[in-house]
């Protein structure tokens, strides 16, 4: 069977498929809703069954099949688009896109400096970002739809490969007016009598809390969120103390009421660096980028990120 769909409805059915809604992949592409649609009913017709199930006021979820089709699709697109990449760079001008799955409490802190002096050099070159928990940038990067991901190696398979970038202590973010505030480290001892936000994205929601009980002691969680501002601003507003790996990304917390402060107890650090595909070359855009990244490791940028101990 040869399928009569071209390149750009290809994109659009991706797009759909990523996205959820016929709207919001019009949006994102700039086309108009029917040119989606179309692409979705000429895709659906060639291959003789549904890729979509249209809910009304829950927009498409994928079939069973639409589910492998919707796969190959985002396969296909990766080749392709590292296809171009390539051909363009038999010139000897580096350009292309390099897709980013970052884990979303560390985006922030790590991705501007990696990106900035990267795009200063080779400035033909452009990002494509993408933030989630540590299984979704998981499953950005096994799906096609991201190049290569940030987060922590505890998530990575057999089928990834890991370069560190850096090791994450674990520190407690307190109120600025707490007293454990000023001073140099606290223990988990010391922060078992205040109420605790916890961080809670999957793989993280029970993670923090879990070192209390692991030291044999207890904590009491009153809120939860899966915004690291939003837990930032509660800590702010008095409500409580969190735990966390990646220092968050503005440098004057202490305006904002907060204060970070490093945990002497003997808990192991969280390596923090590049996961990639194990068995897949990457463009030479990607391999430049990882180049760039380690050097950046190797002068000592990303040790911005972590709060050690004085």
């Amino acid at each position: 069977m040869s399928l009569a769909l071209t390149l750009k409805q290809m994109r659009y059915v991706e797009a759909a498929g990523r996205l959820g809604s016929i709207t919001r992949a019009s949006e994102a592409m700039s086309i108009s809703q029917s040119s989606v649609t179309a692409a979705i009913d000429s895709l659906e017709a060639e291959l003789g069954f549904d890729i979509f199930n249209r809910v009304p006021a829950k927009g498409l979820q994928a079939t069973p099949a639409g589910l492998d089709a919707l796969r190959l699709v985002s396969r296909f697109l990766s080749h392709h688009r590292d296809f171009e990449t390539e051909l363009q760079a038999i010139g000897g001008v580096l350009t292309g896109t390099i897709r980013l799955a970052c884990f979303a409490t560390a985006a922030a802190t790590f991705l501007p400096p990696a990106i900035e002096r990267f795009q200063a050099d080779i400035p033909g070159v452009r990002f494509e970002l993408v933030e989630g928990n540590m299984d979704t940038v998981i499953d950005f990067l096994e799906s096609g739809q991201a190049d290569l991901a940030f987060s922590y190696k505890e998530v990575i398979t057999d089928q990834q490969s890991f370069e560190l970038m850096v090791d994450l202590p674990h520190y407690a973010m307190v109120n600025a007016q707490d007293p454990l505030a000023r001073q140099p480290s606290v223990r988990l001892a010391d922060l078992t009598n205040l109420p605790m936000i916890s961080l809670s994205l999957p793989r993280s929601r029970a993670y923090y809390s879990d070192l209390f009980e692991k030291a044999g002691l207890s904590v009491n969680v009153v809120h939860t969120s899966s915004s690291v501002e939003m837990i930032r601003t509660l800590v702010a507003s008095g409500f409580g103390f969190t735990i966390l790996n990646a220092r968050p990304a503005t440098s004057s917390l202490a305006q904002r009421g907060c204060s970070v402060v490093p945990i002497s107890d003997p808990i192991p650090a969280r390596p923090f660096g590049i996961v990639t595909q194990s068995r897949i070359v990457s463009p030479r855009p990607v391999r430049h980028f990882m180049e760039h990244c380690t050097a950046l490791r190797d002068e000592g940028v990303f040790e911005e990120m972590a709060v050690r101990l004085p």
